[in-house]
């Protein structure tokens, strides 16, 4: 099973890469294979239109200089996929597989970089059967100046190739339009570091700052905690003493008239 996955792999890249040095060759082709670009729908259909195809002008190199760098090929049992960067110098101003209904005055002269996906289909005999080109092309009238940098449009140009050429570094930006920080490691910490905020009265609280046990051990006849945001009606006690005598002393008045009287006679 190995060795016949490894031989279709083998044969599927041999046709693949006979493609490259001569696309015009009938031989590499199913009867009904189809080639396709699909941002422009501009395509062919059967191996014999396919060889007229490819050698219109257009795929001159003298017209139009596309120069293609592979960085990532993956091979299955009858599929292939690739990604590659093409970089395309117009030195006319035609080019309608890529960019049809284009005045000239934006293609002469100009070069465009942009990353491009590749999808192909084989048949049991390794003929291509189909060849999906993929890429954004706003991104291709972006760099040609067909689409204005006067209004903030949300599309990118030649930075797009640097999702190739450096994954790992590539100038993010996250869902709240702040560029995204290349070192993950760094931005987890300084977002970790934003939900402890000094003096914070609500919201997460810093792991070293919680405290695990009771600074202050109640005492044994301490009554139960009471929850401050639990409204707990206070106990009713009667406005006057039950017991006149709870205090512990007694008052009484008497009136001596005799003495009062003597006094006031002496």
């Amino acid at each position: 099973m190995l060795s016949s996955s490894v031989s279709s792999s083998s044969s599927i890249e041999q046709t693949w890469n006979s493609f490259k040095n001569k696309r015009t060759a009938a031989d590499l082709y199913s009867e009904d294979a189809v080639i396709m670009y699909v941002p422009t729908l501009v395509g062919v259909r059967g191996s014999a239109q396919i060889r007229k195809f490819f050698l219109s002008a257009q795929f001159s190199e003298k017209v139009n200089h596309v120069k293609e760098t592979v960085y990532n090929t993956l091979i299955g049992s009858n599929k292939l996929i690739e990604e590659v960067i093409w970089s395309i110098h117009f030195y006319s101003g035609e080019c309608k597989w890529l960019v049809p209904h284009v005045e000239e005055r934006f293609l002469m002269n100009s070069t465009i970089e942009f990353p491009v996906t590749t999808s192909v289909s084989f048949n049991k005999d390794y003929k291509i059967e189909s060849i999906r080109y993929l890429w954004d092309q706003a991104c291709v009238l972006k760099q040609l100046q067909v689409i204005s940098n006067k209004l903030p449009w949300p599309v990118t140009g030649k930075e797009q190739t640097s999702v190739l050429l450096c994954p790992k570094t590539v100038q993010l930006t996250g869902l709240n339009d702040q560029p995204v920080d290349t070192d993950h490691q760094k931005t987890q910490q300084e977002q970790e570091k934003s939900l402890f905020v000094p003096g914070r009265i609500f919201g997460p609280v810093d792991p070293k700052d919680q405290v695990r046990q009771p600074i202050r051990r109640a005492e044994p006849n301490a009554p139960a905690p009471r929850n401050i945001f639990t409204f707990q009606p206070p106990t009713q006690r009667p406005l006057v003493a039950a017991n006149p005598n709870k205090l512990g002393s007694s008052f009484s008045f008497t009136h001596d008239e005799g003495k009062h009287r003597s006094n006031i006679m002496g």
